[in-house]
């Protein structure tokens, strides 16, 4: 059996917990109560502003009167300036000094004001700047109508999205949330999640690069936060949407959202399918002793799939909300190759041998995301306890299979091949999350604690012939399995205090203790893993200026490997090449550290970061046989020093632009069985993103989007210069309700992924291009009540949910 926690282990961590908890909302509290009424009128005076301000911090407590004209504040000891305030209006002014609770009783004005309608307005900054993160406000800008949430994230700042990947500068992954929720998806299933999200749904984008204490220490990652809107009260909102892509074949798909909010319920849905051929380039060269080996081998995956997302929310109470989602996401893969490998005499460049293949993989992933939340205002100081239950299964059947020929030249013969791999993975997880918001009168303090249970289950069944001289006929199926148990502990706290008027700090620490272990009964193998760390983070700012600031930020991270690169299954390619996991992959820990200034418009970041004993796939060819096993190795020490440079211009109404340049140097030392060179060089990638607003009534709309990086290195590999050209036109009509947009995509066909590396002196090259030159049509058309207003609440699995692969 496994090795698990002991119960007691578990029964004081739980009691650690909550004493850790309960010992934080021991604070006393003050109640300021009374009445305010007119005093010509004697009538209650109902939405008034009460203020308390603290005459030493100039903290603001506020509440507004109810129909009876009562109010009830709560507030900590110290000297305040109570106001009563109506319509902009100061009708009172009265200085106190707390030490307990009193009653101001009644409290008579004179009201001049008659309340009829009132329409406040405030309109928030296109991209604001927080201690911890950059926020786009997304409703604010032209990309509030430009399609879709992928397409706000290319231009939102500090993200970069490529061949389906979306990275962030100076950060190797990012994870994505969606109202706070961790989103389980990646690679092409996220990005085609996010295509389903309307760009007039989503509020703004949270760009979390240094993720508090408060987020999991996994991955050496930031975080895009995407809010949605929702439906104003007492109204709703519809939209449905298609689009026909034409890329080498044609794709499409059909959705729509609803969005409700009536009385205490408001509930957001949206639903998408999909359909459509997707085209990959894949060439390969090895360049061995007895000849150069060039696998060509693209393959077509016919894709047909749906995603659904629900979000329901009941106000329970003025002080209590309690609500759950559901996420449903599932893929048919129909991927059909014919790879050929001719191989090259090293002199004469003639084919001195063949391999000739035929493969079929079928995969059809399947996620079930459910969450359960409650969020509890303790008072009217700001003080909150958020709880979250969450689970989600995930299962894939993948069947691989392959068959071919090998021909050698001379003399003339041939041999056969022919395997199958099936791989049947089902994951499992489970976390329970509380947060608690405690601000005090000399910091705001943030706490709480969050357990997780993970299993994956792999059934694995197999075979492969290798060489043989007649063509297979009989498959003798071999069978193994693995299991991953993770078990994952972890309490924090951070603070954050303004340090007078120009400074402001904030401080994290998380503890987060992990139990694994990795089993197969077929292969014999048990391997324990028990951790516990500590993850300290840290922010300082200062404000020199109102256009310009300053700010640095400190974090230690861990990442974790994925529960596919801990499967040790073996999948064969062709008899010459395979893929596998390693079930003996270490978590790698980094350290992250960034300097900040802003001014107006223009943002100019350096960065570094360490990484110790990281892990990813690596080639490893073997010169004797000609075998090249791509599998999972912790073998990179990094460093990397950089700068990032924003800017961001919108001097003119009719034309915004987003412009990014980032440089870096990179060091990384390698340890594998043969020992290799160290890998140093630069990256440098530039970007522009603009919007034009071609007329008047803007209802036609043009963009241009520029990317270019540079040739570099990564890890092991030095990488080739790529890039990509996009262009759009918009138009809106049937007021602004219909929006119909041209696009086209990397016009050029100029993204391609090239690479080489020298490993086990053998020297690889690879060309990878995913189809992304494309034109596409899309169509939209929005109904109901458009005024809508934001909702969020957060979750609790945001890393584990991220770690299936798919």
């Amino acid at each position: 059996m496994k090795n698990k926690i002991t119960m007691q282990k578990k029964m004081r961590f739980t009691v650690f917990l909550c004493l850790f908890l309960v010992g934080f909302t021991a604070y006393g509290q003050i109640e300021v109560t009374g009445k305010v009424i007119d005093q010509e009128t004697q009538k209650p005076i109902d939405f008034a502003e009460v203020i308390l301000t603290n005459t030493k911090t100039q903290k603001i407590i506020g509440a507004i009167t109810n129909l009876e004209g009562a109010f009830l504040l709560k507030a900590e000891n110290g000297d305040y300036k109570f106001q009563v305030v109506f319509l902009g209006n100061s009708l009172y002014t009265k200085e106190l000094s707390l030490t307990k609770s009193i009653d101001l009783g009644t409290i008579s004005v004179t009201n001049n004001e008659e309340l009829d309608a009132v329409t406040v307005e405030a309109k928030k900054k296109v991209i604001e700047r927080k201690i911890d993160r950059v926020v786009f406000n997304v409703a604010n800008s032209t990309q509030a109508s430009q399609g879709d949430a992928l397409e706000l994230l290319k231009v939102a700042p500090g993200l970069r999205v490529q061949n389906n990947n979306i990275s962030m500068i100076g950060k190797a992954q990012v994870a994505v949330m969606i109202n706070d929720k961790i989103i389980q998806l990646a690679n092409d299933e996220l990005s085609n999640f996010l295509k389903s999200i309307a760009s007039e749904d989503v509020e703004s984008i949270e760009v979390i690069t240094t993720p508090p204490a408060k987020y999991e220490a996994a991955g050496n990652s930031g975080l895009v936060n995407i809010k949605l809107k929702k439906a104003k009260k007492d109204s709703w909102n519809a939209q449905i949407r298609s689009y026909y892509r034409q890329q080498r074949y044609a794709n499409s798909s059909f959705g729509g959202n609803f969005n409700y909010n009536k009385n205490k319920f408001s509930i957001a849905a949206s639903g998408n399918y999909r359909k459509g051929d997707f085209y990959q380039e894949q060439d390969d060269y090895a360049f061995f002793p007895d000849g150069i080996w060039y696998t060509s081998s693209p393959f077509r995956s016919k894709t047909d799939g749906v995603n659904a997302r629900i979000d329901l929310n009941y106000q329970v109470t003025p002080k209590w909300s309690m609500g759950a989602q559901y996420l449903y996401n599932r893929i048919d893969y129909n991927v059909t190759d014919a790879p050929f490998t001719p191989v090259f005499d090293n002199t004469t460049n003639e084919v001195i041998r063949s391999l000739q293949s035929e493969g079929r993989m079928d995969l059809t992933p399947i996620l079930h995301s459910m969450n359960y939340n409650n969020e509890i205002e303790l008072d009217t100081l700001g003080r909150n306890v958020s709880i979250n239950l969450d689970y989600f299964a995930y299962d894939n059947p993948d069947t691989k299979r392959y068959n071919g020929v090998s021909t050698v030249q001379n003399p003339f013969s041939e041999q056969f091949y022919r395997g199958i791999n099936t791989n049947n993975q089902d994951v499992k997880s489970f976390s329970a999350k509380v947060d608690v918001e405690m601000p005090t009168k000399w910091a705001s303090i943030d706490f709480g604690g969050k357990f997780t249970k993970s299993t994956s289950q792999n059934d694995i069944f197999f075979f492969n012939s290798g060489l043989v001289n007649t063509p297979v006929t009989n498959l003798p199926i071999s069978q193994n399995d693995f299991e991953y148990d993770e078990d994952i502990q972890a309490l924090y706290v951070s603070a954050s205090k303004d340090l007078g008027e120009k400074w402001s700090t904030k401080i994290g620490l998380r503890l987060e203790a992990t139990q694994t272990n990795s089993t197969s009964n077929n292969l014999g193998l048990n391997v324990d893993n028990d951790y516990t760390k500590l993850f300290p983070t840290f922010y300082l700012s200062y404000k020199a200026t109102e256009n310009s600031s300053f700010s640095m930020d400190y974090s230690k991270r861990i990442q974790r490997p994925n529960f596919f690169q801990l499967n040790p299954n073996i999948y064969f390619l062709n008899p010459f090449q395979t893929i596998e996991g390693n079930a003996f992959l270490q978590p790698s820990f980094v350290d992250n550290i960034r300097l900040v200034h802003s001014y107006k418009n223009l943002t100019s970041t350096f960065f570094f970061l360490s990484i110790d004993e990281s892990f990813a796939q690596v080639p490893l060819p073997d010169a004797n046989t000609n075998i090249i096993r791509f599998t999972n190795e912790n073998y990179i020490d990094t460093q990397r020093f950089g700068i990032y440079e924003n800017y961001y211009f919108n001097k003119y109404s009719w034309w915004s632009s987003n412009n990014n340049f980032v440089v870096n140097y990179t060091i990384s030392k390698f340890d594998l069985v043969q020992e290799e060179e160290d890998q140093k060089g630069f990256n440098a990638t530039v970007s522009t993103y603009n919007d034009f607003t071609l007329n008047s009534e803007k209802t036609l709309f043009a963009s241009a989007n520029y990317w270019y990086a540079f040739p570099g290195v990564n890890g092991i590999f030095e990488t080739k210069s790529a890039s990509a050209l996009s262009l759009s036109i918009q138009y809106l009509l049937l007021n602004k309700d219909m929006n119909i947009t041209l696009r086209a995509n990397d016009i050029f066909k100029t993204s391609a992924d090239r690479t080489e590396a020298v490993i086990n002196n053998v020297l690889q090259t690879a060309r990878y291009y995913y189809d992304n030159r494309s034109i596409q049509l899309s169509v939209s058309y929005k109904f109901g009540n458009k005024d809508i207003s934001a909702k969020r609440h957060a979750t609790g699995n945001e890393d584990e949910r991220g770690r299936t692969g798919n």
